[in-house]
């Protein structure tokens, strides 16, 4: 995630912030499947994805592709931190600062609100809300934003979300770590740690004794990020279609031979390439629809939340019947309450206490530090 609330050294990619938005509400609209869990273990009895809202026109979102979305952020965040970084000096405080006060507080809210819900559940309803395993030692694991990277973690608890963050953190001070030989050679530096990452999935796919794969996974589309964003058309949408033609090739021989990595590659960089392209032909409608982006970080953290206080309104009060699932109406509900909730966090609580958490750690004169 870039940070939104301080200018970046060169033209903004409106359009690139549109997609991660656009990805933000692809995870909201696969989740919607939460509605029918009766507990957090009721997952075998989900019916067909054919038999929700919509399905006609939305089984795509609703089915386990749409959680690739995913590795598009992956993508997305390896290609602004090459943007926002490569010609900016920065120190490894200022930089941790950075990251913490982008991500931590709002996880910190969530996670203490998620905490309390499921305890009141528990005691009430007899059962948890979406998400298990929420004891002592993921609450731990979550509050060091530890949940998922490590293999200390039993699956995923609490905000589940947020393991896609978790392992992007560990992914960040790889970043750190290389950016001084990233500065050197760009492009050839970031096309090694791509290329190294996925070597590493393919040849050893087994965790490490603390680190799980998931976090070289995520380093590769992280580092293919930084590889579109070094070898990108400055200027040229022309360039930037025939770019994310060639993704979409890539994707055609990844179905073709049935390497999922490569599918999801080539789409995720046929996306980018081409909202990259837009900045350069459409820049004022890319600034009307990267609010969405703006909000993103946000949207994917509160509506699983969101979720959970509606199933658990609906224990305590409706004998725990989830047939309100089953309404066309609840679809455009959550995603509208999901939307609107998000962006009320984002400008009341998630930007200011980023730029609070800043003021604090690095003071007045650093705040806007990277």
């Amino acid at each position: 995630m870039s940070d939104t609330d301080r200018p970046l050294p060169v033209a903004r990619f409106y359009w690139v912030d549109a997609l991660r938005g656009v990805a933000a509400l692809a995870i909201v609209v696969l989740h919607y499947h939460h509605f029918y869990l009766a507990d957090a273990n009721d997952r075998p009895s989900l019916p067909d994805i054919t038999s929700f809202p919509f399905a006609s026109f939305l089984a795509p979102l609703y089915s386990p592709f749409a959680a690739n979305a995913v590795e598009l952020f992956w993508l997305i965040s390896g290609f602004v931190f090459v943007h926002v970084y490569l010609h900016r000096q920065t120190g490894a405080w200022p930089f941790a600062v950075a990251r913490f006060a982008r991500l931590y507080p709002l996880h910190f809210a969530t996670l203490i609100y998620v905490a309390l819900l499921q305890f009141i559940s528990i005691e009430v309803a007899g059962h948890w809300q979406v998400y298990g395993n929420n004891d002592a030692r993921h609450f731990v694991l979550h509050l060091f934003m530890a949940s998922n990277w490590t293999s200390l973690s039993r699956g995923l608890s609490f905000n589940g979300p947020i393991w896609s963050v978790s392992l992007e953190i560990v992914v960040y001070a790889m970043f750190f770590v290389a950016l001084h030989f990233i500065r050197k050679a760009p492009l050839l530096v970031s096309l090694c740690l791509c290329a190294a990452s996925w070597i590493w999935v393919a040849w050893h796919p087994v965790d490490l004794p603390l680190v799980r794969l998931g976090v070289f996974e995520c380093a590769g589309y992280f580092f293919l990020g930084a590889v579109l964003y070094c070898a990108r058309p400055h200027g040229h949408f022309g360039r930037a279609l025939a770019l994310g033609v060639a993704g979409l090739l890539l994707s055609i021989v990844g179905f073709r031979v049935g390497v999922d990595h490569l599918l999801v590659a080539g789409l995720a960089v046929a996306f980018l390439a081409v909202a990259a392209g837009l900045d350069s032909v459409a820049t004022q409608s890319g600034k009307r629809l990267s609010a969405l982006g703006d909000i993103s970080y946000s949207l994917y953290l509160v509506h699983v939340p969101l979720q959970m206080t509606v199933l658990l309104f609906a224990d305590v009060f409706f004998d725990g019947s989830r047939q309100f699932a089953e309404s066309y109406l609840t679809l455009p509900t959550y995603v509208a309450a999901s939307v609107l909730l998000a962006y009320a966090i984002f400008h009341w609580y998630e930007r200011p206490l980023g730029r609070m958490s800043k003021r604090a750690l690095l003071g007045r004169k650093k705040q806007f530090s990277p």
